[in-house]
């Protein structure tokens, strides 16, 4: 979904305050290897009511061969924004997550980015397989009626 965050780096998650007190994790960018500490990018911080632009999205669980997280070293795997806010005792945190798309932070870290989908573009193939689907009705049923034709001579 994001073409510009090539090599290795971290996801900045953090807790935000809606309106009326309820929270919400925020994936707020991207930072290279080697910014992960916040006192690297102090730039980036924000502090104070912020609006921002994203995408909602649903907790990545983990897969078959993805590492367990690290709450003591504050490292995750996977995307998964309840896990994080049970380990930082956040209470009653959304049971999903907002990608944040803008605004940029002052000094441009964490890196937030437009998620562009690509949704796949089947369209031929499912006319092929229909295509080959009405071929086959078409065939049983002459099958059926040369079967019902020698049936009466």
């Amino acid at each position: 979904m994001r073409s510009d965050t090539g090599g290795p780096g971290y996801w900045v998650f953090t807790p935000a305050r809606l309106g009326d007190a309820r929270i919400v994790m925020v994936n707020r960018g991207f930072v290279p290897e080697g910014r992960q500490n916040p006192a690297s990018r102090r730039d980036g911080a924000v502090s104070g009511p912020v609006d921002i632009t994203g995408v909602l999205r649903w907790p990545e669980p983990p897969g078959l061969f993805t590492p367990a997280g690290d709450p003591v070293r504050n490292i995750w795997f996977a995307r998964d924004s309840a896990a994080m806010a049970a380990a930082k005792n956040i209470a009653g945190a959304a049971p999903f997550y907002v990608e944040m798309e803008s605004p940029v932070p002052p000094g441009g870290l964490p890196h937030p980015g437009r998620v562009q989908p690509s949704l796949p573009n089947n369209h031929f193939q499912y006319a092929l397989t229909w295509l080959g689907l009405a071929t086959v009705l078409v065939g049983v049923y002459a099958a059926w009626m040369v079967g019902r034709w020698r049936g009466r001579n």
